[in-house]
């Protein structure tokens, strides 16, 4: 004869979570980064006098939730309204067994003193959950009554029942069809917050040239249990016009006039793909080499089937259960891809000389160049905004960054560290000045013409590629080594903003003098 024992500390360990009887089964999950998802649910609904019930979720997204059912039948009318719902879920105490187990015959353990343990076998007739009063009846025709509380084991004789089935008020949709068969077969869509993926980047740097790329998805599930669905990570930025704005029909109470969700500032701005690329910095130094040891395989190549659906990239991971109130890492892809190593240095208007009208130099000043890797998006999948770990070849770690969103085919710079052993210099002096040639509303203003001169020294061991951006609030007239001018196509203003920019090669222990001129308009005194 089949027997379940059960201890307090056993049933404790199996407890499950509350669920309701749902005959929906999720099929399909698209999930963002913003917090929400999209589930596809299927399903078939027994039917009586051509009416259904179905559970609706907490709080579908303002218009996404849609109801399809198979061709030959037709939904007349849904209504919302709460109503009583049978629901069931594992028993997670002894007290909740013997509520489960009515008219089983049993076998209790029960403490009579700090010191003694008893049994008593026979059927249970009922357990009284206000007092947690216990009555059995023995196969002698006596009747038992005692404290739940002092039960410490429970046996139950021949299919004993783990679940405890209650009623429970809920808010449904009372679906109304234009025939009756015995059941109908239905999907079910609809948006909801509470789930999230958060993608995080690996580089291992293999070579001067070439470094492993390796994405990880972690999803975050905090809204409904998941179970062997096919699950679509999306990459992009959708509008979502009503933002967080719940479908009127999902709450018991008169709706207010929905208005767009501000987006600027929020959480969904914040991480949403188009964002602009991060400045580029600094870089990796070559480490020792490690002792000779095991062979490890630091790294593979492998993908996940993705495709691009209008301005959107999704990736399918396959079928996955992610339990309510969990989270699940998945491994997206890793792949190689070329980069370069960069050298950036940004200098400002160093004296500032349309507000000054003075020249302040300090020729002892360096100016901080920063290292950065420039990664060339060689897969067939844009990057999405997400933090980076970059590591070396010996798989020592040199820093941390963000990778923002990358088209492919398009590029990226991933900060690593300041680069000391590469100085810049910036100095200015006045070289010719104009008196009172421009009046501009009613005063009159100078033009003067000024020299500058950038000291650039490499002094690594190794050929770099320095980049160079310089900012004055004045008209650049020439730049020197072939540098780059930008300036605005039309001013009409006293004194524009201009910028050069130069990509200087330097060889290792190498030392250059860029100049440029510019032409800015001070107050006449």
């Amino acid at each position: 004869m089949k027997r379940l024992f059960l201890s307090f500390v056993a049933i404790i360990c199996a407890a499950g979570i509350l669920y309701a009887q749902d005959p929906m089964k999720t099929t399909s999950l698209n999930v963002f980064k913003n917090g929400t998802y999209f589930v596809v649910k299927e399903g078939s609904l027994p039917l009586f006098n051509s009416k259904a019930r179905l559970q609706i979720p907490k709080t579908p997204l303002l218009g996404t939730y849609w109801i399809t059912t198979q061709k030959d039948i037709t939904i007349n009318k849904i209504l919302f309204s709460t109503d009583t719902l049978k629901t069931s879920r594992p028993a997670q105490t002894i007290l909740e067994l013997l509520q489960a187990n009515k008219g089983k015959k049993v076998k209790l353990f029960y403490r009579v003193d700090d010191k003694t343990t008893t049994e008593i076998s026979g059927t249970l007739l009922d357990y009284f959950l206000p007092t947690n009063l216990v009555k059995i009846k023995t196969a002698e025709g006596r009747f038992g009554y005692f404290s739940a509380n002092d039960i410490k084991q429970l046996f139950v004789e021949e299919n004993p029942n783990e679940n405890l089935k209650s009623d429970s008020t809920s808010y449904l949709a009372n679906i109304e069809f234009n025939r009756d068969p015995k059941e109908v077969k239905i999907k079910l869509v609809y948006m909801q917050a509470g789930i999230q993926w958060i993608p995080t980047y690996n580089i291992k740097v293999l070579n001067d040239k070439e470094l492993q790329l390796e994405m990880r998805a972690l999803v975050e599930n905090f809204a409904e249990n998941i179970n062997n669905a096919d699950l679509t990570l999306t990459v992009g930025d959708p509008n979502y016009k009503f933002g967080r704005s719940t479908e009127p029909f999902a709450n018991p109470f008169l709706s207010t006039i929905f208005a767009p969700t501000p987006s600027y500032g929020s959480r969904a701005y914040q991480f949403q793909n188009s964002m602009a690329s991060a400045p580029a910095m600094n870089g990796y130094a070559p480490m020792a080499k490690a002792e000779a040891g095991t062979d490890y395989v630091d790294y593979n190549e492998y993908t996940t089937e993705g495709e691009k659906t209008g301005d959107l990239f999704m990736y399918r991971l396959g079928r996955v259960s992610v339990p309510k109130n969990s989270k699940a890492s998945f491994q997206v892809f890793s792949q190689k891809i070329p980069y370069k190593d960069v050298y950036k240095v940004a200098l400002g208007d160093v004296i500032n000389y349309a507000n000054t009208n003075y020249i302040n130099n300090n020729p002892e000043q360096k100016f901080e160049v920063y290292h950065s890797m420039k990664l060339i998006n060689a897969t067939k999948n844009p990057f999405t905004t997400a933090p980076v770990f970059v590591m070396n070849e010996e798989l020592e770690p040199l820093a941390q960054d963000e990778i923002k969103y990358t088209a492919v085919g398009g590029n990226v710079s991933v900060q690593l560290s300041k680069s000391p052993d590469i100085t810049v210099k910036n100095t200015e002096d006045e070289k010719d000045r104009q008196e009172k040639v421009k009046i501009y509303n009613k005063v009159t203003y100078n033009k003067v013409i000024i020299s500058g001169t950038i000291e650039i020294s490499n002094l690594q061991e190794k050929e770099v590629v320095l980049n160079i951006n310089k900012y004055v609030n004045a008209l650049v007239t020439s730049a020197s080594d072939n540098g780059t001018i930008k300036k605005p196509p039309r001013f009409d203003g006293l004194n524009p903003s201009s910028e050069i920019e130069w990509e200087i090669p330097m060889k290792a222990n190498e030392k250059r003098t860029l100049t440029y001129f510019y032409e800015v308009y001070v107050y006449a005194r």
